[in-house]
């Protein structure tokens, strides 16, 4: 075994200098600039992105997209294979703030026409984003080893709401009722990853593991007030609405394992796959960055040195494909993602620490110092499963869709304009064409639907502790996903 890891590295050493892959090294750096030049306009996606190759990604399916679905599905491929893979994202979404989330330090504003025009109605967004996926497989020559690396970002979080018309007297509507959560907002973790594999032939069946190095990036505008209300004026009438900018990176690792089953004696009609996915950091990740405020008529303030903290799930994935004739295929996938990990988003003091109770409150005098702010999520875990067939008109073209759905990840009570997720349905359809030996090209459209969710009376912002409290954010949300996934796969 070893001499064949020695004998593997020393080739892909050699591969890696040949011109094929530093034109594939070339590719991966243009596709992280331009997600970075796109992500400055901060447009959208879902928070968990990770939807590459539409019905070619699974655990289950050989190819490039193994790197981050499965490591060990690496082993069903053969010779050298590069993915360039991009996605457009075409995201609407709506939020009506209800009355019920009004949140004013004194309840006589409610009776301010100013102020409750102001902060309710129908905030809206239409963005566009173009997310990557590039990846390559190589056998190195070998019958049972196979390495891998790729770029995708699999979580990640981008909008941008379209203004609105000032109420009179108060400015700050000009950016809608959901300001109090979000006016423009961007959270990527962007993966750099590296695979291997081994198949155990007498068994049939390939284990494999990734290593990635994760570059998270923050960076979020909103309204704010000092005493965490939506004020609009204060009791001498002048301005009391702020903003908030926050800006934060950092770098950690992830990795993952997987088992992969492609049994001879069933003639390679039957693929098993099963993966897990460490969570980012392997746990809860910190993000250093600034803080700027600018709170009612007072100049804006230093910037501050803080953290951003927040966990990230991990995931099991398993999935399966038949091939049941010559023409006929079926696939499928599921997953199960432990979204109860993220528990809140915090920004501390520098190098500070997030304790606080259940209820949002500091644990003590050291820990109501250093919190900035608190955001309870509390969000529950969430699976997803997905089917559908593939027709091959021929040896070269092949028709596919499929139908699946996930469950909800954010809770009513936790739900506001950052982070709008419901029981999601979701529609693809596409073809993959063997264009030559060398080369194939695949498309597809994915939509995805979320069910219309209603909180109103049920958002618990507002009745949280300070640092954990902000405006209600009770009302209707609403939003769907158009995307157009095209990817050309190199093989030699």
């Amino acid at each position: 075994m070893l001499g064949i890891l020695s004998m593997a590295m020393r080739r892909f050493a050699r591969l890696f200098a040949s011109s094929s892959l530093r034109r594939f090294a070339a590719i991966s750096s243009v596709g992280a600039l331009a997600l970075l030049a796109s992500a400055k306009d901060a447009h959208a996606s879902g928070y968990l992105t990770a939807r590459y190759g539409s019905d070619q990604g699974t655990p289950a399916t050989p190819n490039p997209y193994a790197v981050y679905f499965n490591p060990a599905a690496m082993g069903g491929t053969k010779g050298t294979q590069v993915v360039v893979d991009i996605s457009l994202v075409l995201r609407q979404a709506s939020y009506v703030r209800d009355t019920t989330a009004l949140s004013p330090s004194n309840p006589s504003a409610l009776q301010d026409g100013s102020y409750v025009a102001s902060n309710t109605g129908k905030g809206t967004m239409l963005n566009l984003l173009a997310l990557p996926y590039i990846g390559a497989t190589t056998d190195l020559g070998t019958k049972s080893f196979r390495l891998g690396g790729a770029f995708y970002i699999p979580y990640g979080g981008m909008a941008k709401w379209d203004k609105q018309t000032e109420t009179a007297g108060v400015p700050g509507s000009v950016n809608g009722a959901q300001r109090w959560h979000n006016i423009s907002g961007t959270i990527l973790a962007m993966h750099t990853t590296l695979a291997a594999s081994y198949t155990i032939e007498p068994l049939d069946l390939s284990i494999g593991a990734n290593f990635s190095g994760v570059f998270h990036t923050v960076s979020t505008v909103r309204a704010r007030n000092v005493d965490d209300s939506d004020n609009t004026v204060d009791p001498n009438g002048r301005i009391a609405e702020g903003r908030s900018y926050l800006t934060a990176q950092g770098l950690n690792a992830t990795a993952s394992g997987g088992l992969y089953f492609e049994p001879k004696a069933l003639h390679r009609k039957l693929k098993l796959g099963l993966s897990y996915t460490a969570p980012p950091g392997f746990g809860e990740t910190r993000m250093s960055g600034t803080l700027t405020q600018q709170l009612g008529t007072s100049p804006a303030g230093d910037n501050q040195n803080i953290d951003f903290l927040q966990s990230y799930p991990d995931i099991i994935r398993f999935g399966a494909a038949y091939r049941l004739s010559q023409k006929w295929e079926v696939k499928g996938d599921f997953e199960y993602v432990r979204w109860g990990l993220f528990k809140k988003q915090c920004v501390v003091l520098s190098g500070g620490n997030c304790d606080v109770n259940e209820d949002g409150s500091p644990i003590n005098d050291v820990a109501s110092k250093q919190i900035v702010l608190n955001l309870k999520r509390d969000w529950q875990d969430a699976i997803g499963a997905r089917l559908g067939p593939s027709y091959y008109l021929n040896d070269d073209v092949e028709l596919f869709g499929s139908l699946g759905f996930t469950t909800s990840a954010v809770p009513k009570s936790t739900i506001d304009a950052s982070t709008i997720d419901s029981f999601r349905l979701y529609a693809a359809i596409g073809a993959k064409f063997e264009v030559s030996q060398h080369l194939s090209l695949a498309a597809s459209y994915n939509h995805i639907f979320f069910m219309p969710v209603n909180n109103i009376g049920e958002s618990s912002f507002a009745r949280n502790k300070v640092p954990s409290r902000s405006p209600g954010a009770d009302g209707k949300y609403s939003s769907q996903i158009g995307m157009l996934n095209v990817n050309a796969t190199i093989k030699f």
